[in-house]
Parts: C-alpha cells; structure tokens; sequence
C-alpha cells in the first residue's frame, strides 16, 4: 500500500533576509561624514571659500602697492578697480583688504574703501583702524582720521570706546572731535568699567573748552585761545554734551554741573539714569 505524504510549502531558509540585510547595510556603511569626504561636489563649497580668499589676498597686494605708491593719483582706476572687485567677493576678508586705500589720497577711493569697511563692520576691524590713529602717516591726515571715527562707530565694538576716546583733546582736529563724540554717543550700552574713562575725557574738554572761550583775561595769548576755543567749541561743544548724556543717562547742560557730577560719582560702581544726580 502506498502512503502519500502530505505535500507542505517549502519556507525560505533565510525568511529574515531583508531585514539581516538592512542592518548589516547599517552596520557596515560609511558614515555620512566619509561619503561627503568623497563625494567631490561637498568639496566645492570649500573649494570655492578657499578661490575666494586667495583672490581678495590678491587684490589686497594690489590696493597696498599702488595706495603707497608715489604715482598713487595716476593708480586711481586700478584701485577703484580693486575695491570693486573686493565688494563684489565681500566678507570681513574684503573689508580688511579695503582698509590698504585708505593712505590713497584720493577722496573717492577713500569713500569706496570706506564704504566697504563699515558695510562689513566686523568686530575684528577694530584693532587695525585704532592703530591707524597712531600710525604717523594718519597723524595729521584728519580726513581719514574722520574717517576712521565714523567707521569705529559703525563696528559698535566696546573695544572701540578707548580709541575713539584718544581723540577727544584740544588739540585734535574739531571736526575729528566731533566725529569722535558722536560716535561715543552709540555706546549707551557699553560697560560702566568702559565708560567711565570716555567721560571723564569728555568732561575735561567739555569745561576746558568752555572756560577759555567765556574766559575775560585781556592778555595777547589768552585773547587767541579764547578766539580758537570759540570757534572750536561751535564745532563740537553739542557733540560732545549729546555725548555725555548718552553715556551717563543724565541731561545735563552746562559744564560746571558736569565737573560737579563727575567728581560725585566718578567713583561709583554703577550710574543710575536719571535727570538728577
């Protein structure tokens, strides 16, 4: 007799193939870090950075060569020329490039160079345009040295309040004075510790300004200083009152109620804002 056996589906040996496969795919693939090492387009945007830079070291070279060149007024174009190109590539890396026109003499590269500066106004710009104040190329360039109190101002980095302090003295440039205190105006918010210094500066001027020209001595001497402190003090006696305000909270006015408020709390760990002391 014959016995049938019964006939069953034959089952996949492996039945968890799939899923083995998926977690040893897993398991053993390169990280997203090594396939984007190897993959040639993730290398272009580096690559580009690094074209970018190494085209702005180019120009840069340029800009420095032919602003101290002694046919500097016959390289105007190639200059305008550069700093274009710099704006164009853009970055902190241009802005400082830029900063090499600003010993050109020329008044439209300056405002080019400028220009760029401050569009980019990092942090960073801060050290080079305060040594540019005591460079002695710039020491009786007061255009640029404008120039830079505007810039410094734009930056608004705390780092900039002392050197924009350094030009608030009598014998600076009136409109670099101004420039200067107005530019302290924009930083309200800065530390007391940082502060503190710039108004003292401030107030020093402030009254010294004012005492020569309502001074009533008859003598030569005093009758020209009074003559120039006047006319020194229409440049920048509201700048530099605005910017005594701005940086202690108090309004203010006249010189000898400055003296008195600054020896009362010169020494105070913190000013409160207010309209009296």
């Amino acid at each position: 007799m014959t016995v049938s056996m019964p006939v069953f589906p034959l089952r996949p040996r492996f039945r968890c193939l799939p899923a083995t496969a998926i977690l040893l795919a897993l398991l053993f693939a390169a990280p997203p870090e090594a396939l984007a090492k190897d993959d040639p387009a993730a290398k272009k945007p580096a690559l580009k950075e690094a074209g970018r830079k190494n085209a702005i070291k180019g120009l840069r070279s340029k800009v420095r060569k032919a602003s101290r060149s002694p046919y500097a007024m016959k390289k105007k174009p190639e200059v305008l020329k550069h700093l274009e190109a710099l704006a164009a590539l853009g970055g902190k890396e241009a802005g400082r490039a830029a900063m090499e026109a600003v010993r050109h003499p020329d008044a439209e590269v300056r405002d080019r160079a400028f220009d760029l500066i401050e569009r980019e106004h990092d942090k960073s710009f801060t050290k080079p345009l305060a040594a540019m104040l005591e460079d002695k190329a710039f020491r009786r360039d007061f255009d640029a040295r404008r120039r830079i109190a505007h810039a410094l101002a734009v930056v608004a980095d705390p780092d900039a309040v002392e050197p924009l302090a350094s030009l608030i003295r009598f014998d600076e440039d009136s409109e670099v004075v101004a420039e200067a205190a107005d530019a302290l105006a924009g930083y309200a918010t800065a530390p007391l510790k940082v502060r503190k210094p710039a108004v003292k500066r401030l107030v020093d001027l402030y009254s010294s300004v004012w005492n020569l020209k309502e001074s009533v001595k008859t003598d030569h001497k005093d009758k020209i200083m009074k003559k120039e402190a006047q006319a020194r003090y229409k440049v920048y006696g509201k700048s530099l009152r605005h910017a005594l305000q701005s940086l202690t909270g108090r309004q203010l006015t006249r010189p000898k109620e400055w003296r008195q408020w600054w020896n009362e709390n010169k020494k105070k760990k913190s000013w409160k804002r207010g309209k009296t002391p």
